[in-house]
């Protein structure tokens, strides 16, 4: 079993923005379940939310810390090159544990009330491991899985977010597939106007579960897409402001001037700063802020060519 996200939506309900927040800002992610092979499978599935990354499994891309950190220190050097998304496995959790120090950006399977490699994995296991990655690591999310329909997040410590940004991707792409099936069904409906056919052919036809989750799967993908393209313009446009700062500039940008030069339109400011601190490890944090200097808009603009 795959979870889609279409899936993971429909199960998830309002805290499904919450999960993609925790994805998109690399947190740790701890899926903890009695299930080894559903806990797996959603660990993998989780990945799926990420699709702009390159996706890492434990013990077989890679084997020791080291490794993994020279992975993360290219990213810091090459605003270019692939982010990384960390997959541990059940069968691996042992070996993680005794390799492993940091977990930012991983997604962890823990198989609860299992043995693996001679560890019992319990809810000890849980705990000391969430407290281990909130001293190295930051904030923690934990993805309770009691049954295969039954799944629940949560974040080890609270946040400062409105969601905004992943909320509008959830509901866009609900609209957009809502939107996609049902002009598909009109036009299948009218092809078949007319046509001796049973009520069972006609609801085969109709039938669209598997294009609903492709359509889903397609929209998603778009969605992130967008979000870290503009993140992107605003990492290009920010690295200019460090640069006139450090030059002896007082220049900084307003929340208004940013987003309209980056074609942005939704979520708090801090939002992307925090976002672009976990994808490119860059704080511009100092570059940003209410009530900037009039006119930089002017050249904001002439940035662009505009």
């Amino acid at each position: 079993m795959t979870y889609s996200i279409l899936r993971m939506i429909d199960l998830m309900g309002e805290q499904f923005p919450l999960l993609l927040h925790a994805i998109l800002e690399r947190m740790p992610v701890l899926v903890a379940g009695e299930d080894i092979e559903l806990v797996d499978d959603i660990a993998e599935s989780l990945t799926t939310l990420c699709s702009h990354r390159h996706k890492l499994v434990f013990w077989r891309d890679f084997t020791s810390e080291s490794e993994i950190m020279s992975v993360w220190e290219e990213e810091k050097h090459d605003y270019e090159v692939n982010r990384t998304v960390v997959c541990g496995l059940s069968g691996n959790l042992r070996l993680a544990l005794d390799r492993i120090t940091k977990f930012s950006g991983w997604i962890l399977a823990l198989p609860l009330g299992s043995t693996v490699l001679g560890i019992e994995v319990g809810e000890k296991t849980l705990e000391d491991l969430l407290s281990h990655i909130q001293t190295t690591s930051g904030n923690c999310g934990i993805l309770r899985v009691t049954s295969p329909s039954s799944i629940a997040f949560s974040l080890a410590s609270s946040i400062d977010s409105s969601l905004d940004v992943e909320k509008r991707i959830v509901s866009k792409i609900l609209i957009r597939k809502k939107q996609s099936l049902e002009r598909i069904r009109r036009l299948l409906t009218k092809s078949l106007r007319g046509m001796n056919v049973s009520d069972h052919i006609i609801n085969a036809v109709l039938k669209l579960e598997d294009e609903a989750e492709k359509l889903t799967q397609d929209v998603f993908e778009e969605e992130i897409n967008n979000y870290v393209h503009a993140a992107r313009r605003a990492v290009t446009l920010l690295s200019r402001i460090r640069l006139a700062r450090e030059l002896g500039a007082s220049t900084t940008l307003t929340e208004r001037n940013l987003y309209e030069a980056i074609g942005w339109e939704s979520g708090e400011l801090s939002d992307l700063i925090r976002f672009i601190r976990a994808e490119w490890h860059e704080d511009f944090s100092d570059c940003v802020k209410i009530g900037a200097l009039s006119g930089l808009g002017a050249w904001v603009d002439s940035m662009w060519g505009t």
